[in-house]
């Protein structure tokens, strides 16, 4: 196909472009080097072009057209050398900056160079924090419930921290519970420091009386519960303390390494030891924790492990501290503080915590919770204001699949009415009256009135509290108990029997304690998974000596005081005190405990 007139032309066009072009730059250096080819100023040099061929022409002629005209002033020489001076010098300031900038980019990589070794000089520092920062916190929980149904009743300590139930004459009494419920937030800012904060959130036990103090809770008709809310902040916190990890390390003193030094409101060296060797205190508490002593005080603390030969074989670990005489969930009023120590020795060494054979003791000596001018006073029985004492010492092996322990417990006025009667109290022991006041006659050698009423010994708990109390609250009791405890995990299942054991007489100096007590608890543990498992168990609380009274005289020796009054109500001053063997407890518990 022939192409049209009018895209041969576009075409031929292009081309005379080019040649003309290249015709042009021609011209201007044959002028530059023949200028004699150059004409006067005013001249014009002509340009002629075949339009066939596509030739260039400096003179006109057949089919050549006008193709440019050039002024001579642009041929001259001098004006082109002129320009090309101006180029290479605009070409040699170009080069000159590019040396400057190529030397100040070199002054800029050694700048950098020095400053990335700097920064690399501090980087272990900051970058390792940085880094790891997330690894400076932990986070976890600890939850107890149950479900559990007593059969039988009465008055006793609790089974579970706020555990309590309705006292005497409540049986098939049922609850669903959450005892404990902690959130631990943890943080270590160095691998030398820790600091724990535990809030712990509680069943609280108040009513208000006169409608501004919490005052005690009456249940029913016979029982009361005294109330916990004096001394707690906002939540009750459970732990919060700083811990020094290295000061063995520090100090080179080898056969210590591993020694923690704890400052705030911190486990003792008792309690939190023996809740790990028993492994089930989501089902119950161990015994003096159940008798007595809190789990937590606020005071400093040392603890950690002995390693006499080197290596890593631990033959004893130890617990050492001088706290409050209140615990953590009350105000301290005492001027006085009292010391706490435990010392585990395993005679063959251990690989793993509480490993084979373990001997361990513990003491405590301490004062009542009482205000210096209180204590103070001179009296023949100081009931609450006296010194406290409380001694363990148990025997005990762990292998990896069971365990068994056997404990020896001394005390000196370490159980009082109120440990007695934290999980169902006489609803006289926190001053709501029990059973039918007499108001005429005359009744245990007092004459009563409207204005003076009389307890019945043989109506309500009135006369049964007064008696409790003298034997309990004297300044002068002396504790003696016994306890086993121990497990046994069937292989290749995630079962594991378990039970408790306890005998306790809350004051041996009365020749026959209506008090004493056998506890035992039976149970099976199932292990869901790692952080969850559930339990039955059988809890029960025997007062095993026949129902008996005292007579008044015999309990004056312990503080009672004949005729005295409790409770508005004149106390009984001559005969005997019946009834004061307490009905047994009989309960069955569904546990459960969820630890992350």
């Amino acid at each position: 196909m022939v192409p049209s007139w009018k895209t041969h032309m576009r075409v031929s066009k292009q081309y005379i472009e080019a040649i003309a072009s290249l015709a042009i730059t021609l011209l201007l250096v044959l002028c530059s080097a023949r200028p004699g080819l150059a004409q006067s100023a005013g001249t014009m040099f002509k340009l002629y072009v075949d339009p066939t061929t596509h030739l260039i022409y400096t003179q006109p002629g057949r089919n050549r057209r006008l193709f440019a005209e050039i002024p001579s002033s642009a041929l001259v020489s001098q004006d082109l050398e002129a320009q090309q001076q101006k180029t290479q010098q605009t070409v040699d300031s170009d080069h000159q900056q590019l040396q400057q900038l190529a030397a100040r980019n070199q002054y800029l990589e050694a700048s950098n160079a020095a400053l990335a070794q700097q920064i690399a000089e501090i980087k272990p520092a900051w970058r390792s924090y940085v880094d790891n920062f997330q690894d400076k916190f932990r986070v976890g929980t600890l939850v107890y419930a149950d479900y559990r149904f007593y059969t039988h009743t009465s008055f006793q300590p609790q089974e579970l921290t706020q555990i309590t139930n309705p006292g005497p004459w409540n049986d098939d009494y049922s609850s669903f519970d959450i005892s404990r419920a902690y959130l631990n937030f943890f943080f270590f800012p160095t691998d030398d420091w820790i600091v724990r904060i535990t809030p712990n959130i509680y069943k609280t036990i108040g009513a208000a009386a006169g409608g501004t103090e919490p005052g005690n809770v009456k249940i029913g008709s016979n029982t009361a519960f005294g109330s916990n809310l004096d001394g707690n902040l906002g939540y009750r916190l459970k732990y919060g303390y700083l811990q020094y990890k290295s000061l063995w390390d520090k100090l080179s003193v080898a056969a210590l390494k591993g020694g923690t030094v704890s400052f705030g409101e911190i486990p003792n060296p008792l309690v939190a030891w023996e809740e790990d060797l028993y492994g089930f205190r989501y089902v119950n508490l161990t015994p003096w924790n159940y008798l007595s002593l809190s789990s937590t005080q606020l005071g400093l603390s040392m603890e950690g492990p002995i390693k006499p030969f080197g290596g890593e074989t631990t033959y004893a670990d130890y617990g050492i501290g001088v706290y409050n005489n209140a615990n953590f969930h009350q105000y301290e009023q005492s001027n006085l503080k009292q010391v706490m120590g435990r010392l585990s020795i395993y005679p063959f060494g251990q690989s793993w915590r509480f490993q084979g054979l373990g001997l361990t003791g513990f003491y405590n000596y301490g004062y009542g919770n009482t205000a210096p001018d209180s204590e103070s006073i001179p009296t023949v029985l100081k009931g609450p204001n006296a010194h406290i004492t409380r001694i363990a010492a148990l025997l005990h092996y762990s292998a990896e699949q069971w365990g068994v322990a056997g404990e020896f417990d001394y005390g000196n006025n370490a159980f009082s009415a109120a440990n007695m009667f934290s999980g169902s109290a006489p609803g006289d022991e926190y001053g709501f009256v029990t059973g039918t006041p007499v108001t005429t006659g005359t009744i245990a050698g007092n004459t009563c009135s409207t204005a003076t009423p009389c307890y019945n010994p043989a109506s309500g708990f009135g006369a049964q509290t007064a008696a409790w109390n003298a034997l309990l609250n004297n300044g002068q009791s002396r504790q003696v108990g016994a306890d086993f405890f121990g497990h046994f995990h069937i292989p290749g299942t995630n079962l594991t029997p378990f039970g408790m054991a306890e005998w306790f007489q809350p004051n041996n100096k009365v020749a026959t304690d209506p008090l004493d007590f056998f506890r035992f608890i039976a149970g099976v543990s199932y292990q869901f998974n790692e952080y969850l498992r559930f339990a039955i168990d059988s809890q029960n609380v025997l007062y095993y000596h026949n129902q008996m009274s005292l007579p008044v005289s015999y309990l004056e020796k312990f503080n009672y005081v004949p005729g005295s009054k409790l409770n508005g109500q004149l106390l009984p001053k001559t005969g005997s005190i019946p009834y004061l063997v307490p009905f047994d407890v009989h309960s069955i518990f569904f546990n459960a405990e969820f630890s992350y």
